[in-house]
C-alpha cells in the first residue's frame, strides 16, 4: 500500500489517525496497540504472503533481547541474534524469487536494536514498545532504519500518545510535501526514464543525457518525497523520525553526498561494519608495531589497509544490501573508488576547489553511478553511458515544442534541487545538515511554514493537488530493496 495511493490516503490514513484519537483518551497501552494493529494491518495488505514473516521476526527479536538481559552470555545471544536475521535476509533477498518487501529495513532496524542492548546497560523494551518501534508502519517498507538509541525511549514514553492539533499540523505539512513530491515531480518522469533503459544502445548524445538525468531527478525526489511522508506520518501521532535525506545533490564531495544520502543506512553501516573494521586494522597494526599516525595513511600501504579497506567493505556492503546483482556491485565499487580518490585527495592536501566546481564534480560522479544502479545489466549501463559519450553520435537536433518544454521542465527541477530549501528549513526554521550558508536554499522569514489560517488553506490545496496526482502513482523505488 503505498502512502501516495488512494487506498492508503483515502481510507487507511483518516482511518488510523481516527483511532488513534479515540484511542488516546483511554490512555498509552491502547494508543500503542492501536498503532501495532495498524501496522500489522499495513504490512497484511501489501504482503499478505510475508505477514509470518514480519510477525516471526519481531517476535523472534523481542525473545533475544529479552534473553541477552537474562543471561552472563549477551554477546553470544547478540552474535547468535545478528546471524540468524542476516541468514533469513539472505535467503530471502538472494535465494527466495520473491523477496519478501521491507525485510532489509525491519531486519536492519532490529540488528542495531540486538547490538544496541548487548551490552546490558540498557533496560529490554516492553513488548508492546518494541512491537510498534520494529514494524511502525511508516518505517516498515522503505526506511528509514531507526536508531534505538533514539527511537526506543520515544516508544517507551508513557506521555504525549495524544492526537493533538500541533503535531498533526505540522505532520500533515511533511506529508503535503512528501506527496507533492512524489506524484508532480518524480512520477511523471517514469515514462522518460523507462523508454530510455528499455534501449539504450539506440540512443544518441542528447537523449541518452535526457534520460539519465531524468532518473537520477525522479530517484532523488521519490526517495526524498518518501522521508517527508514518513517523517510527517510519524509527526502526526507525535514521534520524531530522524532525518534520512539532506540535500545531496548539492553535497561538494562524494564523501557529503553519503552524508546526505540514505543517512539511516549509512550510519547504520559505518556504526556496524566501518567502524569496527577499522578499529581492528589499527588494532593490528598497532600490535605488530606498524604506524597509524597521518604520516602513514600518507603511504599507499598504510592508505589501501587503514582507509581504503574499510571503505571498500562498507559500500560493498550497500551494493549487496541493494541486491546481489554485478550492476549494484558495481555501483558500490564505482562509489568506492570515488571515495577513495576524495580521502586521498584530502590526506595529501589537494587544493580546495571553488564551491561550483566541487558541486558539479560530485554530481557528475553521482549522475554516472545512478546510471548503473538504474541499468538492468552492466551491457545496459554501458550502452547508457556510451551514448552520454557521444559515442553512439550526436543526432539530430529537434527543436519542436516538446522537446523545449521537457528541457525547461528538467532545468527547474534542477533549480528545486539547487536552490529551494528543504522541507524541514521550510517547516521548522532549521539550518540543512551540511552547513549550507542562509544564502544557499533557505527561504526568506515571511515565506516559512507557521501554524496559521492562511498556511492551512495553502496545505488544503497542496494536499487537493497531490490527491488530483495521486491517481496514475507508483510504488516507491525503495519499495523493492
Amino acid at each position: 500500500m503505498a502512502f501516495s495511493g488512494f487506498p492508503f490516503l483515502l481510507l487507511f490514513l483518516p482511518l488510523v489517525l481516527c483511532g488513534f484519537a479515540v484511542a488516546g483518551i483511554w490512555g498509552e497501552v491502547w494508543a500503542k496497540l492501536w498503532l501495532i494493529a495498524a501496522s500489522v494491518l499495513f504490512y497484511a495488505a501489501g504482503a499478505p504472503a510475508f505477514l509470518p514473516l514480519l510477525v516471526s521476526s519481531v517476535g523472534g527479536n523481542f525473545l533475544f533481547v529479552h534473553a541477552m538481559h537474562q543471561s552472563a552470555r549477551a554477546g553470544s545471544w547478540a552474535a547468535g541474534g545478528v546471524a540468524l536475521n542476516l541468514a533469513v535476509l539472505g535467503w530471502f533477498k538472494y535465494v527466495d524469487a520473491q523477496p519478501a518487501l521491507g525485510l532489509s529495513f525491519f531486519t536492519f532496524t532490529q540488528i542495531g536494536c540486538l547490538l544496541y542492548h548487548a551490552g546490558g546497560d540498557t533496560p529490554p523494551p516492553r513488548v508492546r514498545d518494541y512491537a510498534l518501534y520494529a514494524a511502525f508502519f511508516p518505517a516498515l517498507l522503505a526506511g528509514p532504519i531507526l536508531n534505538p538509541r533514539d527511537m526506543l525511549p520515544q516508544f517507551a514514553r508513557i506521555e504525549g500518545w495524544r492526537l493533538t492539533s500541533g503535531n498533526l499540523a505540522t505532520g500533515s505539512g511533511f506529508f503535503v510535501i512528501g506527496l507533492l513530491k512524489k506524484t508532480l515531480l518524480a512520477d511523471p518522469l517514469s515514462t522518460l526514464v523507462g523508454a530510455g533503459f528499455a534501449h539504450p544502445s539506440e540512443l544518441t548524445l542528447f537523449p541518452a543525457w535526457q534520460a539519465a538525468t531524468a532518473y537520477s531527478l525522479q530517484l532523488y525526489f521519490d526517495f526524498s518525497g518518501y522521508t517527508d511522508l514518513a517523517i510527517g506520518l510519524a509527526w502526526m501521532v507525535g514521534l520524531r523520525f530522524p532525518d534520512n535525506f539532506d540535500r545531496p545533490y548539492r553535497a561538494p564531495s562524494v564523501i557529503a553526498f553519503w552524508q546526505g544520502w540514505h543517512m539511516s543506512l549509512t550510519r547504520f553501516l559505518m556504526t556496524t561494519v566501518h567502524a569496527p573494521l577499522t578499529v581492528a586494522i589499527l588494532r593490528w597494526r598497532k600490535s605488530h608495531h606498524r604506524p597509524i599516525d597521518a604520516r602513514a595513511q600518507g603511504t599507499l600501504p598504510g592508505f589501501l589497509a587503514m582507509i581504503g579497506m574499510p571503505i571498500v567493505t562498507t559500500m560493498v556492503m550497500i551494493a549487496l544490501w541493494h541486491g546481489a546483482t554485478l550492476p549494484f556491485l558495481l555501483f558500490g565499487l564505482l562509489h568506492a573508488g570515488f571515495l577513495l580518490v576524495n580521502h586521498a585527495w584530502r590526506v595529501k592536501r589537494g587544493p580546495v576547489l571553488p564551491t561550483v566546481a566541487s558541486v558539479t564534480l560530485t554530481y557528475l560522479c553521482v549522475l554516472v553511478g545512478s546510471v548503473i544502479f538504474r541499468a538492468a545489466t552492466v551491457r545496459q549501463a554501458g550502452a547508457m553511458l556510451a551514448g552520454m559519450a557521444g559515442l553512439h553520435g550526436m543526432g539530430p537536433v529537434q527543436a519542436d515544442i516538446r522537446v523545449i518544454a521537457a528541457v525547461l521542465w528538467l532545468l527547474v527541477l534542477y533549480a528545486v534541487v539547487w536552490v529551494a530549501p528543504t522541507t524541514r528549513q521550510w517547516m521548522l526554521r532549521e539550518r540543512g545538515l551540511l552547513g549550507a550558508p542562509a544564502r544557499f536554499g533557505e527561504a526568506p522569514g515571511r515565506l516559512m511554514w507557521r501554524q496559521s489560517p492562511q498556511w492551512a488553506v495553502v496545505m488544503g490545496c497542496g494536499a487537493t493537488l497531490g490527491l488530483l496526482a495521486a491517481g496514475g502513482s507508483g510504488e516507491f523505488l525503495y519499495f523493492r530493496f
